[in-house]
C-alpha cells in the first residue's frame, strides 16, 4: 500500500507542476498576495504598487506580511514568474500533507493515513490553494505544523516551537488565529487533548505576535493603513459591523444568507458533511461510542467552522480548508473503525473528492494550457511605465521601467494615482470594461491601438481573466492603450 501512495503521489505532484499555470487564470488575489514579495526579491524594499490604499513607497501594511516575506526568499531563487509564486504555494501545501501523515502515524498506526492524506489533497480547497497564488497556504502550513509539534509529547523543543508557531499566527493571517481559537475550542468539547501549558504557550506566542506586528506597523507610521484593510474591511461582516459602530455606516454587517451557506461554499465539505452523518449512523447501530465521537466531531467541524468564520469575517473558497481538514481526517478516521461496512462510503467520498476538486482544477489547467506568454500588437519596452491587468503582470515584469497593477489607487485615502506616478504611465494593458476607471485614475487622454492575444497553435484568443469571487474565466478582451501626447 505504501508504494501505490508513493506512486499516487509522485503523480499528484507531478500533474500539479504540469498545469500550475494553466487554471486559474492569474488573478487579482494573486499579484496582490506576492507583489510586496516580488518588489523585496528584487531589492526594491517592503512595498507594493498593486494595492487600491497604498503608495508604492510606503511599506506594505494592507495584509499581514509572513507570506510575502517567505516568497521573497523564493523568488531570490527562481525569479519572478507566475510558476515561481505557485511553485511556493505547491511546496507549502505538499509540506503540509507531508507533516499530516507524520501526525496520523503518531495518532495511530492503524489510522488509514494514506486515504486520508489523499482525500485532503484531492479535495476542492486544497487543490485550489496548491495552484492559486493565495497566502492561505502559509496558514495550512502552519496549521499542520502545530499539530505535528502538539503530537511530540517528548520532544526537548516542543515548548517554545508551540510558541513560535503562536507567535507566527498573525503574522500569517488573523483569521488564521482566530480559526486556530475556534478550532482548539471544538477540540477541547470533544476530546480534552490539550493542557493549560499547551494553551498558555500557543496563545503567549500569538499575543506577543500580534503585539510584534502593531509595533513594527507603528514605527513605519501605517498602523492605521493595517487595521483598515484588515480589521475593520468592508470585505468582511465583523469589519463592516465596526464601521456602523465608529463611522455609523447603514451597511448590513450580516447576511443571513452569506452566513447559512457558508458551509456549501466548496464542493468537498457537504460530500464530507454526508459521509459523517452516515458514518455516525453505522456508529451507532454497532455501538461503536469513538466511531461516533469522530464523526459527530467531524460533522461540527465541517458545519459550525464555516458559520463562526464568516460570522467573525467572510469564507470564500480559499479559507475552505479550516472546516474541511479536520472534518475530513475525523470522518475516514471513523469510517476506518467500522470495517467492511463503511469500505464503499469511505472510497465514495474520496473519488467524489477527487472529481469534484483536484481533478476539475487538472483538466482545466491541462485544456486553458499555460498564458505566461501572449502577443502584444503594441510592444512594450523598457522605457515604458505600464498599468497591467493581473493575466499579463507577470509577463510585464522585467520588460517595462515602472510596473503598476490595474487596481493599484481607486480607495478612498488614494482615489487617484499620485501626480508624479500619473504623469509615467505611458501604456495600460486594462480589460475594456475597466477602462474608464482606470483611465479616471490615472488621468490624461487614451487611445486604443490592438489587444493581448494568446496564441495557441494556429488561433489567438483574448487572455483568460478570472473573477475574484466565481473563479470562473472569463474571456473578455484586454486591451492596449497608449497616452495620447497633450496638443
Amino acid at each position: 500500500m505504501n508504494r501505490i501512495f508513493l506512486r499516487a503521489a509522485a503523480i499528484w505532484l507531478l500533474l500539479n507542476l504540469l498545469t500550475l499555470t494553466g487554471y486559474p487564470a492569474v488573478w487579482v488575489d494573486e499579484i496582490l498576495s506576492a507583489d510586496a514579495g516580488i518588489h523585496l526579491a528584487q531589492g526594491k524594499g517592503f512595498v507594493s504598487a498593486a494595492w487600491f490604499n497604498q503608495p508604492s513607497w510606503e511599506f506594505w501594511a494592507s495584509y499581514p506580511p509572513l507570506y510575502a516575506l517567505a516568497l521573497s526568499g523564493w523568488l531570490k531563487v527562481l525569479g519572478v514568474s507566475a510558476f515561481a509564486v505557485r511553485s511556493f504555494g505547491l511546496l507549502l501545501i505538499t509540506a503540509a500533507l507531508v507533516m499530516l501523515w507524520l501526525v496520523w502515524k503518531r495518532i495511530d498506526e492503524s489510522a488509514p493515513r494514506w486515504l486520508i492524506v489523499a482525500a485532503l489533497a484531492v479535495s476542492e480547497p486544497l487543490a485550489f490553494l496548491e495552484r492559486a497564488g493565495r497566502p492561505d497556504s502559509v496558514s495550512v502550513f502552519l496549521l499542520c505544523a502545530t499539530a505535528l509539534v502538539f503530537m511530540a509529547k517528548t520532544w526537548r523543543w516542543r515548548a517554545p516551537m508551540l510558541f513560535v508557531l503562536g507567535l507566527l499566527a498573525a503574522p500569517a493571517a488573523l483569521q488564521y488565529a482566530a480559526y486556530v481559537l475556534v478550532l482548539a475550542l471544538l477540540l477541547h468539547i470533544w476530546f480534552q487533548p490539550f493542557t493549560r501549558r499547551d494553551l498558555t504557550l500557543w496563545t503567549a506566542g500569538a499575543a506577543s505576535g500580534i503585539a510584534v506586528l502593531a509595533g513594527i506597523y507603528t514605527s513605519h507610521h501605517v498602523l492605521k493603513i493595517f487595521l483598515e484593510s484588515t480589521l475593520a474591511s468592508k470585505h468582511s461582516s465583523a469589519g463592516r459591523l465596526l464601521q456602523n459602530v465608529v463611522l455609523g455606516r447603514g451597511e448590513r454587517p450580516f447576511v443571513l444568507a452569506d452566513i447559512v451557506t457558508a458551509p456549501l461554499r466548496d464542493w468537498a465539505t457537504p460530500i464530507v458533511i454526508a459521509g459523517g452523518l452516515l458514518a455516525w449512523w453505522f456508529a451507532k447501530r454497532v455501538n461503536d461510542p469513538h466511531a461516533r465521537r469522530l464523526s459527530s466531531f467531524g460533522i461540527a467541524c465541517g458545519v459550525l467552522v464555516p458559520l463562526v468564520i464568516q460570522l467573525l469575517g467572510k469564507y470564500p473558497i480559499y479559507y475552505a480548508y479550516m472546516g474541511l481538514m479536520p472534518a475530513t481526517m475525523a470522518i475516514i478516521a471513523a469510517t476506518e473503525r467500522l470495517g467492511p461496512k463503511m469500505r464503499f462510503a469511505k472510497w465514495a467520498i474520496f473519488v467524489a473528492l477527487l472529481l469534484g476538486g483536484a481533478g476539475r482544477f487538472w483538466w482545466k489547467g491541462w485544456t486553458q494550457s499555460p498564458q505566461d506568454y501572449f502577443y502584444l500588437a503594441t510592444p512594450i519596452t523598457n522605457e515604458d511605465t505600464v498599468v497591467a491587468d493581473y493575466p499579463t503582470y507577470y509577463r510585464m515584469i522585467g520588460h517595462c521601467r515602472e510596473l503598476f497593477a490595474v487596481g493599484y489607487a481607486g480607495g478612498k485615502v488614494m482615489p487617484h494615482f499620485p501626480a508624479d506616478q500619473a504623469g509615467r504611465v505611458s501604456k495600460m494593458l486594462v480589460r475594456d470594461s475597466m477602462f474608464a476607471d482606470v483611465a479616471k485614475k490615472v488621468g490624461g487622454q487614451w487611445q486604443r491601438s490592438g489587444e493581448a492575444l494568446f496564441i495557441h497553435g494556429n488561433s489567438a484568443t483574448p487572455l483568460a481573466t478570472i473573477d475574484d469571487d466565481t473563479r470562473k474565466p472569463d474571456k473578455e478582451p484586454i486591451g492596449i492603450y497608449v497616452r495620447v501626447p497633450s496638443p
